[in-house]
């Protein structure tokens, strides 16, 4: 255990720790704006927010998404270049505002405009400090940081909840203005590292790597609006803890960092997909039975559940940015574009049901239905993930190399597998096995040297060697029959 811990401390850097502290100092006064309306008030029934804010939010939210999405595949939005002063500047002065001129808040157009501030805001901000996430390449480090992250988050937030209205605005602007020269630092110290890509098909590998959890977490998304917006206009007996969203977050962080302290390792991604995420969303089968007894320990469980669908997607559509030396822009931008949007669904068929006589009925049955065309989509997509699979393996064991290219491309499948390379990362072997250079290969892909040299430094750290000799060794008859 001791050596375990040593580990994690070699790998965790200062510039690791820093992009730990700015990333959860913003999570902190992002949620605490949106449970509180920017410190006005959280709704009496305890739902995360009123429902005006969250509707407003949910517009601004799709509107920031697709405009990054769509900057990002046109080639305008540089790594580390994707604005953050200007976000943070907005959410300050709302906060201020609505310290000054607490009235704004009365009414329910005044809190839609607020959300819509919110979420227009709040996107850019939190693509951004996702992109420092990007940086490194332990998956160890991120998986704690996403959990650290949470955990802080959850003080800051309960701290700021424990102080009056305008102390508590006051707080979380200086948080914000703490934040701005933090990210700066930031990216100053992980800019160095970046690697330059081929923007189109990088973001189809990452997305190819990251559709299963994005899909989990809107799934999950569709469900929350549409048990809130059911719950606010029927005026449903059960409630939610207020620090249930709370109560998650640190139930998430201690789960998770035990976890990695205990085994030193991140969670495998195929277990994920195989596992908890279908797991973790059968949580929600529990909503339709809620009731007056249970409905609060239980949307602790289920906003514990939601926490780490979230944090779990994000560490899968990271880390699927590493693998495929794309930027986290257009992946972050199209997920948070994708969960918005079922959550809009879910608060249109929450009022749609809210609204019926038997709407009670009707959202018990509908909230078993999503649930379950959630994991039909998982068994559809896990099936054809296998049939792949099987196919792959299948070419590869009845063709018997007769030339070198056949070899070398046989030995390169066999490398893709034992070392989990991406289909990018296996080009660039197949070039090293020739012996051609970084800008002959870089020629042949139709990508640009700097790209090209990037995949051979993640591919010498993958394969252990440290020259080109040593990877063509790894072709060589001999090695390949051991």
């Amino acid at each position: 255990m001791g050596e375990r811990v040593r580990r994690i401390r070699r790998e965790f850097t200062s510039t690791a720790a820093l992009v730990l502290v700015a990333y959860s100092l913003y999570r902190s006064v992002a949620y605490a704006s949106y449970v509180t309306n920017f410190g006005g008030y959280a709704d009496a029934l305890g739902y995360v927010s009123t429902i005006p804010f969250m509707a407003g939010a949910s517009a601004g939210n799709l509107a920031s998404s697709i405009t990054v999405l769509v900057l990002y595949l046109k080639g305008r939005l540089k790594p580390y270049a994707l604005d953050y002063k200007a976000p943070l500047a907005v959410l300050a002065l709302t906060y201020c505002i609505v310290a000054l001129f607490p009235h704004v808040v009365n009414s329910p157009l005044s809190l839609l405009v607020l959300g819509l501030v919110w979420g227009l805001a709040a996107t850019v901000a939190s693509i951004a400090f996702i992109e420092l996430l990007a940086y490194g390449g332990s998956t160890t480090v991120l998986i704690v940081q996403l959990a650290a992250s949470s955990l802080l988050s959850a003080v800051v937030s309960l701290a700021v909840d424990g102080l009056p209205g305008t102390v508590g605005s006051v707080l979380c602007v200086a948080i914000v203005v703490a934040v701005a020269p933090l990210m700066a630092l930031c990216r100053k110290r992980v800019e160095p590292y970046r690697v330059e890509s081929d923007r189109g098909a990088s973001f189809k590998e990452t997305l190819r790597g990251s559709a299963t959890p994005i899909m989990a977490c809107a799934f999950f998304e569709l469900i929350t609006g549409l048990v809130n917006m059911y719950a606010y206009c029927s005026a449903s007996s059960f409630t939610i803890s207020t620090q249930a969203p709370v109560e998650g977050m640190v139930i998430c962080a201690v789960l998770v960092t035990l976890f990695v302290f205990v085994t030193n390792r991140a969670p495998n991604q195929r277990t994920v997909y195989l596992l908890v995420f279908p797991a973790v969303i059968a949580v929600f089968f529990l909503l339709p039975f809620f009731s007056d007894v249970l409905s609060k320990p239980i949307s602790t469980i289920i906003y514990s559940a939601y926490v780490f669908t979230s944090m779990l997607s994000t560490f899968c559509y990271v880390v699927a940015c590493r693998e495929a030396h794309g930027g986290v822009y257009g992946i972050a931008a199209l997920s948070s574009a994708v969960v918005r949007a079922c959550l809009v669904v879910g608060l249109v068929l929450g009022w749609c049901f809210g609204n019926l006589t038997e709407g009670e009925t009707f959202m018990h049955l509908s909230v078993v239905c999503v649930v379950c065309v959630y994991v039909l989509g998982m068994v559809v997509l896990l099936w054809s993930y296998k049939s792949v699979r099987e196919k792959h393996v299948e070419v590869v064991v009845r063709r018997v190399p007769e030339t070198f290219e056949e070899s070398v491309t046989a030995r390169a499948d066999e490398l893709v597998e034992e070392f989990g390379l991406t289909s990018r990362e296996r080009d660039v072997l197949v070039g090293l096995a020739h012996g051609n250079t970084a800008a002959s290969i870089a020629d042949d892909l139709y990508l640009s040297t700097s790209t090209v040299q990037g995949y051979v430094k993640t591919l010498y750290a993958k394969l252990g060697v440290n020259r080109k000799q040593q990877v063509i060794d790894l072709f060589s008859p001999k090695r390949a029959g051991d």
